[in-house]
């Protein structure tokens, strides 16, 4: 199965806004590094930001709208959803605790580039 163009899409334009504005006034490492930006397979292919910071990690699956699916944070134009590689399933609750100042950051930086986009 092949990633669809509109995934590849966002995680190109996602990956070259995040090497281009994170670490700066726009977008605070708050620690972490950006690793990368990538297609990931659950179900389905999403667009993934992926970040780290010592042994731990937090990761933004970012998707097209979909007021039917459960998401973080919706902006204009995506959904957000957070999740960690380093903590198991039953315990991705911990995340929000754990990674608050990133989470927080990275919606807000995603919502202002949404609306920077608009008129692009």
């Amino acid at each position: 199965m092949s990633v669809p163009d509109g995934v590849q899409s966002i995680v190109e334009a996602l990956g070259s806004a995040l090497a281009a504005e994170f670490g700066g006034p726009a977008f605070p490492a708050n620690g972490y590094t950006f690793t990368q930006t990538l297609p990931r397979h659950f179900m389905r292919y999403v667009p993934v930001a992926e970040f780290a910071r010592d042994d731990t990690t937090v990761c933004f699956i970012v998707t097209p709208t979909d007021p039917g699916e459960r998401t973080y944070k919706r902006t204009r134009s995506y959904d957000i959803v957070y999740f960690s590689e380093d903590v198991p399933d039953d315990d991705q609750h911990i995340i929000y605790a754990r990674d608050r100042a990133m989470i927080d950051a990275f919606c807000a930086w995603l919502a202002r580039w949404d609306a920077a986009r608009e008129g692009a």
